[in-house]
């Protein structure tokens, strides 16, 4: 926890600098012409709280531009396909959406500068640790960053979940993500059924979802 905390204050501190130097971010959270979440929640219910709370915008200071612009009048919907991609992770295997097809999946994108990422990365590793060799896949996508900035970081948490490298923002942009945790619910058909704006609050809140996920 101290090591988290550590890192927490480092990108806290970087994001308020970058933040000043940078008078307009890309997108908010949710905006009214890009990705939203598609309705309800799989249970029926409401996503809670306020989508953008825990989330940080993708802006042109941190060298990743995503121009919301392209994504007016895109939107997933509940039902849509999920973009196929195909990506090293971080230890050098490639990888592709549809390699695992038949199985549901949980994608989600971040960077080892988004501190609402790192505050949520010990409940996604806990979920890998429980849910790995069964009916769900977990990815996560690091954005614009290299293998040594991951492993640095995942070396110093001590952590294991596979990490697809987005050097240049591609599968990013395929997603419509234009902030960050964003997290894609994929069922075993490879359509999107769920998308989580902003950081988990507990390894059950993923596991609620995943759990109604695999029912579908």
């Amino acid at each position: 926890m101290v090591r988290i905390l550590k890192l927490l204050l480092v990108t806290a501190l970087a994001a308020v600098l970058v933040v000043g130097l940078t008078t307009n971010a890309c997108c908010d959270g949710v905006d009214g012409n890009g990705d939203v979440p598609n309705g309800d929640a799989p249970n029926g219910d409401e996503p809670n709280g306020n989508p953008n709370d825990g989330e940080l915008d993708l802006i042109s200071g941190f060298g990743i531009i995503i121009d919301c612009d392209d994504y007016s009048g895109q939107r997933f919907q509940d039902g849509d396909p999920a973009p196929d991609f195909r990506f090293e992770d971080a230890a050098g295997q490639t990888f592709s959406l549809s390699d695992f097809r038949g199985k549901s999946v949980m994608l989600k994108f971040w960077a080892t500068w988004c501190g609402y990422c790192i505050l949520e990365l010990p409940y996604v590793q806990q979920v890998y640790d429980d849910w790995q060799g069964g009916e769900v896949v977990i990815l996560t996508i690091d954005i614009g960053e290299r293998a040594d900035k991951v492993n640095d970081l995942l070396n110093e948490l001590g952590f294991s979940l596979p990490v697809l490298l987005d050097i240049e923002a591609e599968v990013a942009a395929q997603y419509r993500v234009s902030s960050m945790p964003r997290t894609f619910f994929i069922d075993k058909e490879g359509l999107i059924r769920y998308i989580k704006f902003g950081a988990f609050q507990s390894a059950k809140e993923i596991e609620d979802i995943l759990n109604q996920l695999i029912a579908l």
